[in-house]
């Protein structure tokens, strides 16, 4: 029997893409992709969660979410994710555009070891765009629920959530950040003093780092001595433990912390992302 093959592109049952022009320049054009739980399963208006650097986590956590919802026993909530990231097929460019769009701050890069050739201190304008044009559209256009909007990143996207949540928390109200650069800016988001936090609705928040994050000598790949030298004194594990401290103390703010076992920066999205849409998401309180 002969064979014939074709080629296509691979979809994700119930997602859609949509691109975002907000400008005349290279950098006003942003990808939007959202993904739907199944029709048999949706409540509606749905919560919805945003998430950044959709091109590293997007297919992941729709993909997680559905299946969660499979075996869920109707004890998980159907929840939209919606994955944002600039418009652009080269990797390096989305990579490089990630300081400008997730710092809050003018800073030095620190830690981060790539260039910043677009700047830094973006968070602002990319938060505003999120509130002000793409929730009203999506949300319009899928009846999500705009009073139960949720938030989500990792690394440089988890700090960009959790300043998000520390310092312009309106309009959201769930939270997960995985793996959070709190190093930014001199751990910005550890100082009393130069982040104080903003007065909230209630907020649910999700965080964890992967254990294997104390120390860079930890990590996989195994890093050459140049890198570690730059990384010295990096704990992930620790500015977490901190920031979490900070936030058990402010009013309004339900938060469960977690070092996820042997995972380090490379591996520990699936997993987390896992346990945070539990959490966010379930509909007993067990």
């Amino acid at each position: 029997m002969a064979a014939h093959w074709s080629a296509g592109p691979v979809e994700l049952p119930g997602a859609v893409r949509y691109t975002l022009v907000t400008g005349d320049g290279a950098n006003d054009r942003w990808d939007v992709a959202v993904a739907l739980p199944p029709a048999g399963a949706r409540t509606e208006p749905l919560p919805v969660l945003y998430l950044l650097d959709g091109f590293l986590t997007f297919l992941t956590t729709a993909q997680i979410a559905q299946n969660l919802l499979a075996f869920s026993l109707r004890q998980l909530r159907p929840v939209a994710i919606v994955g944002i990231s600039p418009t652009t097929g080269d990797r390096g460019r989305l990579t490089a555009r990630r300081p400008r769009d997730l710092t809050p701050t003018s800073a030095a890069p620190g830690y981060h070891l790539g260039e910043t050739p677009y700047g830094t201190g973006g968070a602002g304008a990319m938060l505003d765009l999120i509130r002000h044009v793409i929730a009203p559209h999506v949300e319009a256009a899928h009846g999500l629920d705009p009073s139960d909007r949720g938030l989500a990143g990792f690394s440089l996207s988890g700090l960009f959530t959790c300043w998000a949540l520390a310092c312009r928390p309106e309009g959201f109200r769930r939270f997960l950040a995985v793996s959070p650069s709190l190093w930014w800016d001199d751990h910005l988001l550890l100082d009393r003093r130069r982040a104080p936090f903003a007065v909230r609705e209630a907020s649910d928040v999700y965080l964890a780092v992967g254990e294997r994050e104390d120390r860079p000598e930890r990590s996989w790949p195994v890093m050459p001595a140049a890198m570690l030298r730059s990384l010295a004194g990096l704990d992930m594990v620790a500015d977490l433990a901190a920031f979490t401290e900070r936030l058990r103390e402010a009013e309004k703010v339900a938060v469960r912390s977690e070092v996820v076992p042997d995972e380090q920066h490379a591996t520990v999205w699936p997993g987390a992302v896992t346990r945070g849409l539990l959490h966010l998401y379930r509909t007993d309180q067990g």
